[in-house]
């Protein structure tokens, strides 16, 4: 099926007008290139975004204008670490001026990011940007063994699937060569069907959220199956345990590899056949920030994208910690490495049919958000959630109505009306012990619902 399906995903992207695979072929090199020459072409990339920024971005023009230096001005990366730090709560305030004044929105993607740290962020791409991330992930699919065109196992949420007709679904998966399996929504009995799926489909590769990959392993293993083994595991999105990559290695037959990026800068880093992590320098410029960090803590990080120019991210703090490293891998990979040590972490909610939902799923319900701070839900029962909303700047009304909305759409996630929603409103949200905040929380485990439920929906 390896030309096959070569062919179909070829023309599925010259359909969609996607350049991705043409790109690819552009920027597979660039990780085996020298590292001083490397090195070279990503602040020429970085010396680009500045002088966009400064020419056609007015909170950079401005800021410059405040430091009393021009673009130009930052000759090295020494000179660019002394640019202040971008917060999210900046890009908030200041949202508008933070596009460029030469390109109307109308012509842009508009894009949310997943909220780990709060509300998601509003922000705006274009398509070249989306297709040469996009490329970004093949490139590092390439080195699992995977080839354009073979079939991935995708673990991914997205509220649009329930309105595809089956036809349109399957379609769909075959021509993009990514058969995705809904983590939005998931239990015993759609999993069942995963694995009935996947003996067809016979995917090459596996790729998405690491807990709802680990969760179907865990299934697969409890229900006695075998699966047909794989290339690679690809996890991204959420932090990978040592206890989930036993499972995942032990059902699968397939080495790990783990991808690090986020909605706003995506294809940071990714892991090698060797198991270390390297920082795709053509991609992004890693920093690393030890303001406010307790001694014995991670560095919190500070990435700025080259590839977004119509809204650059400029050493933007994203919230995620780890270390940059010394030294180079004998991968044959030059890029430079680094650690990831706190990332984003998810708890999955079980409703009341039984069903698992993602806490992506809750978090997507967030983008309707006006004059909210930080958020959490937090199950205690698979009926019944609690809300915790900080407030934030704006019309009080404008707020209530969105609250509104939120709560209609997360008891819309049960088909009998089932759950309750409890608003609270409050100063601050403790943050976890390892200093992040958490914006999904579930006291409820699977046990717990077995006696809540007496028929479990098929989904």
């Amino acid at each position: 099926m390896t030309i096959a399906g070569r062919l179909l995903l070829r023309v599925t992207h010259r359909v969609r007008g996607s350049k991705t695979l043409d790109l690819l072929r552009t920027i597979q090199p660039e990780p085996y290139k020298s590292r001083p020459e490397m090195l070279q072409r990503q602040f020429e990339r970085l010396s680009q975004i500045l002088l966009i920024a400064e020419a056609h971005v007015p909170y950079y023009r401005e800021m410059f204008r405040s430091l009393g230096i021009r673009a130009r001005d930052v000759r090295n990366l020494k000179d660019f670490a002394a640019l202040p730090i971008l917060t999210k709560e900046t890009i908030r305030q200041r949202l508008d001026d933070f596009v460029r004044e030469d390109v109307s929105k109308d012509k842009l993607i508009t894009v949310h990011s997943g909220g780990s740290t709060g509300v998601p962020l509003k922000f705006y791409r274009t398509r070249h940007e989306i297709d040469i991330c996009e490329a970004a992930v093949f490139r590092n699919w390439l080195q699992s063994g995977w080839r354009p065109g073979d079939m991935v196992a995708y673990f991914w949420g997205d509220r649009e699937l329930a309105a595809m007709s089956e036809w349109e679904f399957e379609l769909r998966q075959n021509l993009r060569r990514m058969y995705q399996f809904d983590a939005f929504h998931s239990g015993p009995q759609q999993m069942d069907r995963w694995i009935a799926k996947w003996k067809r489909i016979k995917p090459k590769i596996v790729f998405g959220y690491s807990s709802a990959i680990f969760r179907f392993a865990t299934h697969v293993e409890s229900v006695g199956e075998k699966l047909y083994p794989v290339l690679a595991v690809v996890s991204t999105a959420e932090k990978l345990y040592p206890e989930q990559r036993q499972v995942i290695s032990r059902v699968f037959a397939g080495p790990l590899f783990d991808m690090y990026g986020s909605s706003e800068i995506h294809s940071i880093a990714c892991s090698c056949p060797r198991g270390r992590m390297h920082v795709n320098v053509d991609n992004a410029v890693l920093e690393t920030d030890r303001t406010g960090v307790l001694p014995g803590q991670p560095s919190a990080f500070v990435v700025t994208s080259l590839r977004n120019e119509v809204m650059p991210f400029i050493r933007y703090r994203n919230e995620d910690c780890g270390e940059l490293l010394d030294g180079v891998c004998d991968c044959g990979n030059q890029f430079p490495l680094m650690e990831l040590d706190i990332s984003r972490t998810f708890d999955h909610f079980i409703l009341p049919d039984g069903r698992f939902a993602h806490g992506m799923l809750f978090v997507r319900v967030m983008d309707v958000a006006h004059g909210i701070s930080t958020f959490q839900f937090h199950q205690t029962e698979p009926d019944s959630i609690t809300l915790w909303i900080v407030p934030g700047p704006g019309d009080p009304s404008a707020r209530e109505r969105s609250i509104q909305q939120i709560v209609e759409q997360v008891r819309s996630f049960d088909s009998k009306g089932r759950i309750k929603v409890h608003v609270r409103i409050t100063d601050s949200i403790p943050l976890s012990p390892n200093g992040k905040h958490r914006y999904i929380r579930s006291d409820v485990r699977p046990t717990s619902v077995e006696g809540n439920v007496k028929q479990p929906a098929r989904v």
